[in-house]
Formats: C-alpha cells, sequence, structure tokens
C-alpha cells in the first residue's frame, strides 16, 4: 500500500472517530434534555387541607387592609410557610389548568409550570414543548433556583441551580434570564414593587414580606386586588 494510501486511511478513520464522538455525545445530550414527562403536578388530594386554608386566609387578610388602607395605615407583614406557600400555589396552578389550559403568566403556561419554597429561594419548575420528535420525548423540564429579596429600596435576583433536563442550562438561556430581569428593573411595575413592598426574603423555608398597604392600594389596580380576592376567595369570605 502506497504511503499516499495509507494517510488517507489515516485521514478517514480520524474523521470517522470524529463524526461519531459528535453522534455519541449528541445522542446522551439529547438523551439528558428531552423527555416525554411534565412536571409533576401535586393531587388535590395531596395537598394539606390544613396549609392551604392557613395561606388562602393570610393572603385573604392581606388584600382586606390592602383593599381599605388609608394614609396612614402601618406597615404590615405576611408570612408563611414553606407548606402553606406550596400549597397555595400548587392549588391555584392546578385550577388554571381547570379554567384554561393555556393560561399564561409573562409567556410561561401555568399548566406546565410550579413555583415552591426552597430553604432560601424560590424554585421555578416549567416543562416547555418544544414540538420537536426525539425518541426520548419533545419537553424539556427546567429547574429554575431564584434567590429574590427586596431591602432597603433596593430588589436584587440571583439565579442558581439552572437546569434544563439532566444537564445544566446553556449560557446563552441563563444570559437571557438575567437580561429580562435586568429589563424589568427599568419598568413602573418594578418601581411600583419597590414602594410597596419594604421587604422580602425568603429564609429557613418561610417567607417574608413587609408591606405597606396603602401604596399597595395606589400602585396596584383594583382590578387586581379583585382578581385576587375571586381567586382566594369566591365566596367573598375576606370582603368587607
Amino acid at each position: 500500500m502506497s504511503s499516499r494510501r495509507k494517510r488517507a486511511g489515516i485521514i478517514f478513520c480520524i474523521i470517522f472517530a470524529f463524526l461519531l464522538s459528535i453522534v455519541v455525545i449528541a445522542f446522551f445530550v439529547v438523551r439528558s434534555v428531552f423527555t416525554d414527562t411534565s412536571i409533576r403536578r401535586t393531587p388535590a388530594a395531596e395537598i394539606n387541607p390544613q396549609d392551604y386554608r392557613m395561606a388562602q386566609l393570610k393572603v385573604g387578610g392581606a388584600v382586606s387592609l390592602v383593599r381599605n388602607a388609608s394614609e396612614h395605615s402601618p406597615m404590615q407583614e405576611l408570612v408563611l410557610s414553606g407548606d402553606e406557600f406550596n400549597a397555595l400555589t400548587e392549588t391555584l396552578f392546578n385550577l388554571s389548568g381547570q379554567i384554561s389550559k393555556d393560561m399564561e403568566i409573562g409567556g410561561i403556561r401555568l399548566q406546565d409550570a410550579a413555583l415552591k419554597l426552597n430553604d432560601d429561594s424560590f424554585r421555578l419548575l416549567y416543562s416547555y414543548d418544544t414540538g420537536m420528535k426525539t425518541p426520548f420525548g419533545s419537553r424539556v423540564n427546567f429547574c429554575i433556583d431564584m434567590d429574590f429579596r427586596i431591602a432597603d429600596g433596593r430588589s436584587s435576583m440571583q439565579f442558581r441551580n439552572t437546569r434544563m433536563g439532566g444537564m445544566a442550562m446553556p449560557a446563552v438561556l441563563r444570559d437571557r434570564l438575567e437580561e429580562s430581569w435586568r429589563k424589568f428593573r427599568h419598568t413602573r411595575e418594578h418601581q411600583c414593587l419597590l414602594e410597596s413592598v419594604e421587604s422580602l426574603s425568603v429564609d429557613n423555608g418561610e417567607l417574608r414580606v413587609r408591606y405597606r398597604p396603602y401604596r399597595m392600594k395606589q400602585n396596584f389596580a383594583p382590578s387586581v386586588l379583585n382578581a385576587v380576592d375571586m381567586i382566594l376567595n369566591p365566596l367573598g369570605s375576606f370582603r368587607r
């Protein structure tokens, strides 16, 4: 065999090995990212009714304080345990699916989302249907831990443990999250939030929010308060 054929054979083997490596890597990446299973919603039967009722009472009471606030109303604090917060959000997200499977907030379909409390952060779970057909499914399940706080008239957000499927979220997607947050900080809605809330934190699995009822009443339209009130209190038990 001539030296030219030997070199050609070596080059072919190298190229083949390289392409095979790409195929194998792509296979494992696709398998770790795509799934045919959406995030698991907590069935209504598994939600502790006492936790949900307590959260309903606390949030409904806060809505009443805001609705009836005057200029001299004192600062108030809302405290929800992790179990109460999770029972509330799971119930409301389940309800959104019963009302409308296409109900969205910020472009996220509530039927495919979950928001929970960790020890010191919020955890957003979202199952996105890409429409792509793979051997493993068409969905990509995202998990994002968000350390969101308000203190001293400033807000902060740190994205931690950002994952898609079984792998870390690519930097380009994480950058988009951070860019969306930077844009939100320059909106009127963000300014209203800082005017209405003195502090917000998640520590030891507990959410604490200190808020100014009168400012909140001024900054958030009655329609927003009515919507929250109707969801939490369909019988009007907190309205005064």
